[in-house]
């Protein structure tokens, strides 16, 4: 101790101001570099932050520390390299909350009427993850809108009651119309597979856990294909029904659809129930589809209750 005094009052000699003003680098760039750089791993920014300590040691030493005892040269250099460690560790937190601040979106969903999938509050600011969630969100929603929204257009609704179809036939001159819907639905699983791909690749660059990105993952991607397997077979089963009942063979038996034919009669009964098939099948893709974004949002909640430092 005594050359360590000694050390600080020698000429020239400045050791302390030296380390400290390294140490101050240090924790500067430990609170900018996150702001400039894409996030590293633990064991990189440690290396780093021992790298850039001797490096500041060195300046230090040509600059001031060359003239102070042997006890100051070692010190400082420990010193430094400590506070290198220390500058990593710092980055290391601000980096992983900055990526928690991001996951919290996928974690924090919670469900509405219908299993509507109800997102946090300025969820969309969090991070490039959650913007994709947010927005990929919206436009599942919209599309499904939008595709109800050109069923109900052509009338299709009309197809299911002889009273109705009486009063507006105007669905049975639109049975191709009908067909073509197909194109929109494909439309839709182009766009959804487009997100999807958008959030995989944000995913693959990423800083967080290989459990943390399954669950976004699974969120994310809740519906996949199914979504347009249903919508053809539900497209396929309107088109033919539009076909059977535009022959006209048909009549309103006190409510219910009475045809002429035998044939038509059991073509019509086919229909419809896959028709409740086709409906029973998409009221099981909806429920698949929150079953799989509750179970990811759990997973992403398990890795968030844990210590950024645990690596989990």
């Amino acid at each position: 101790m005594e050359d360590i005094e000694d050390g600080a009052d020698a000429p020239f000699g400045h050791p302390v101001v030296a380390t400290l003003a390294g140490g101050a680098l240090l924790v500067v760039g430990a609170l900018l570099g996150p702001m400039l750089v894409p996030q590293q791993s633990l064991g990189l920014l440690l290396g780093v932050g021992a790298g850039l300590a001797v490096l500041l040691w060195g300046v230090g030493y040509i600059v001031t520390t060359r003239h102070a005892s042997a006890a100051w040269k070692a010190g400082s250099l420990v010193l430094l390299v400590a506070a290198g460690a220390g500058s990593a560790m710092i980055a290391h937190a601000q980096y992983e909350t900055h990526a928690r601040a991001d996951a919290s979106s996928f974690a924090e969903v919670e469900f509405g009427p219908g299993g509507v999938a109800q997102l946090p509050a300025g969820a969309a600011a969090r991070g490039p993850l959650s913007k994709l969630f947010v927005e990929g969100v919206a436009a599942d929603a919209q599309a499904q809108r939008d595709f109800g929204t050109e069923m109900a257009k052509l009338g299709v609704a009309n197809l299911s009651s002889p009273y109705l179809l009486g009063l507006d036939p105007a669905v049975l001159s639109r049975c191709d119309a009908v067909d073509a819907l197909e194109a929109t639905a494909r439309a839709q699983a182009d766009a959804r597979a487009a997100r999807g791909k958008a959030m995989t690749d944000a995913l693959a660059s990423a800083r967080l856990s290989e459990k943390a990105r399954q669950g976004i993952a699974a969120m994310a991607g809740a519906q996949g294909d199914a979504l347009l397997t249903h919508q053809r077979a539900l497209i396929g089963a309107t088109g033919e029904l539009c076909r059977l009942l535009a022959k006209r063979g048909w009549y309103n038996n006190g409510g219910y659809f009475g045809f002429n034919s035998g044939a038509d009669a059991a073509q019509f009964r086919a229909l419809t129930q896959r028709q409740a098939s086709i409906a029973a099948e998409g009221a099981q893709i909806a429920r698949a589809a929150q079953g799989r974004m509750a179970s990811g949002r759990d997973t992403v909640r398990d890795v968030l209750s844990r210590s950024i430092f645990s690596g989990g």
